[in-house]
């Protein structure tokens, strides 16, 4: 993954588990953007926003967001936008049960699609998941 040619967020949330990690890495402020973008797709899956929507242009989204709440939003640098959202399009097809090793695997595809299909409030509850595990994912990670 390319170094980010802007300064490092930092999280203001002290219950983000990511940011407040010890061994907090460069791509914590990453894990830190899917974990939001996580957190404001539940709000968006109960306004009834397809799912589709809610997974693509994290970075664009992320960047409209700190220009109207201020800087409590991590937003990475326009080159890491396309590895969020694949990150984020992951993180979701593994909490609706694919276990998926790549963002390649041919079958995430068919699970969002399915996993679309689900009512606004099994779509919050698929997102809530799948911030449970990413965040469990990435405490594993630091310590392996």
């Amino acid at each position: 993954m390319p170094r980010s040619t802007t300064p490092v967020w930092h999280c203001d949330d002290n219950a983000c588990p990511i940011c407040t990690a010890p061994e907090r890495d460069e791509r914590a402020p990453l894990r830190c953007a899917i974990l939001t973008l996580l957190e404001h797709g539940r709000w968006m899956a109960c306004d009834e926003i397809p799912l589709p929507d809610i997974l693509s242009a994290g970075g664009d989204y992320l960047s409209r967001l700190r220009d109207t709440v201020g800087d409590g939003t991590p937003v990475p640098a326009v080159e890491h936008w396309a590895w969020l959202d694949a990150e984020l399009r992951l993180a979701v097809a593994r909490a609706a049960g694919l276990d998926a090793v790549s963002t390649l695997d041919p079958r995430i595809d068919k699970v969002l699609t399915t996993a679309a299909r689900r009512t606004p409030r099994r779509q919050v509850d698929l997102l809530d998941l799948a911030a449970e595990q990413f965040a469990e994912l990435c405490a594993q990670s630091r310590t392996a």
